[in-house]
């Protein structure tokens, strides 16, 4: 019968874990970039023709929905990279739990090989 279980490779939990963390703190810089580059009201800062006026009417609020979530976003991401870490860790010392329960069980019993 074939086994139903699966590999986890540790390493590369932790490794992916620091990977979303830096992603995830590059999305929050960005935001805060984006944030002062979009700052103050766009009339104040494009004029107020008429043309103007209807694109601010269009993209400020889509501009204030991409300022407020890309920090959540970025603050989830670096969730998932510290996640995927701590979940890397408990691998780690889970197999060494294992391993050192084994080695314990096999030391009383000499006659058995593993």
């Amino acid at each position: 019968m074939s086994s139903s279980g699966y590999d986890v490779d540790p390493a590369v939990l932790k490794t992916q874990g620091a990977a979303f963390s830096d992603i995830g703190t590059g999305f929050s810089d960005a935001a805060e970039k984006l944030k002062s580059a979009v700052g103050g009201e766009p009339g104040e800062t494009w004029g107020s023709d008429d043309f103007i006026g209807t694109f601010n009417d269009l993209y400020g609020p889509v501009c204030e929905g991409i300022v407020e979530s890309m920090p959540h976003l970025g603050e989830a991401l670096s969730k998932i990279g510290s996640n995927l870490t701590a979940m890397g860790t408990r691998y780690d010392l889970t197999e060494q739990d294992q391993h050192d329960t084994l080695t314990a069980c096999a030391a009383g019993r000499p006659d058995l090989r593993l």
